[in-house]
């Protein structure tokens, strides 16, 4: 063999050993980032819509939600031309023409207490409209009263129609109620018309009454 052919071999011998170690290095860097890879991608969790993936063991919190405040009543509606007025001794509110004057008085009951009286009073007419929680007015009631169950405020109760000698529409209302200072037996609204114009005062006294409630518990 010629000293050229043996430089040949050695050069080829020494090729074929460069390349074999790029392969076996070649293939230790790739399967070696291969498993980093794979083992990075395992210790993060799914990103959230559009965002990036975050390592895992780092929880996102999220912004504590505050619980809404209990609602608040609303206000009452008041006619138009009218004023509320409102008593918490005996728990009850009520709307009157704002022309008319309110005022309370102490009287005596048929039980012979001292007790407080309301009265809305629209001024130089003879007209009543009296609410007395625990009674206190008295008088002759005409004959011949009718009377019916109706519903106040939501609760159960009795009104009694009368009509006078002179013309004028008579209305109590009673109530079934013992709350606050309501008296269920005795306590009343007394209404009665002026003589002039009794079915003008009751359009009146109806809104009124349509008005009034007991305050809540």
């Amino acid at each position: 063999m010629s000293f050229k052919t043996k430089i040949i071999i050695a050069i080829l011998i020494a090729a074929v050993t460069i390349a074999v170690g790029f392969y076996f290095i070649y293939q230790k860097y790739y399967f070696s980032s291969l498993i980093e890879n794979n083992s990075q991608l395992q210790t993060e969790k799914p990103a959230a819509a559009g965002g990036e993936p975050r390592p895992a063991g780092r929880e996102i919190t999220k912004p504590e939600l505050k619980k809404p405040l209990a609602p608040i009543p609303p206000a009452p509606t008041v006619l138009s031309g009218y004023k509320l007025y409102k008593n918490s001794e005996f728990g009850f509110e009520i709307q009157y023409p704002a022309s008319w004057v309110v005022t309370e008085e102490i009287n005596e009951n048929v039980r012979g207490e001292m007790v407080k009286e309301f009265y809305f009073k629209k001024p130089a007419s003879d007209l009543r409209f009296a609410i007395l929680p625990r009674d206190g007015l008295s008088y002759g009631l005409p004959s011949g009263g009718i009377s019916e169950d109706v519903n106040i405020s939501g609760f159960l109760g009795v009104q009694t129609k009368y009509i006078t000698a002179d013309g004028r529409r008579l209305l109590l209302v009673h109530p079934q109620v013992n709350i606050f200072n309501w008296d269920p037996g005795i306590g009343r609204l007394d209404i009665m018309s002026g003589v002039l114009d009794p079915v003008g005062d009751f359009k009146i006294f109806n809104q009124m009454l349509n008005s009034f409630k007991f305050l809540n518990i």
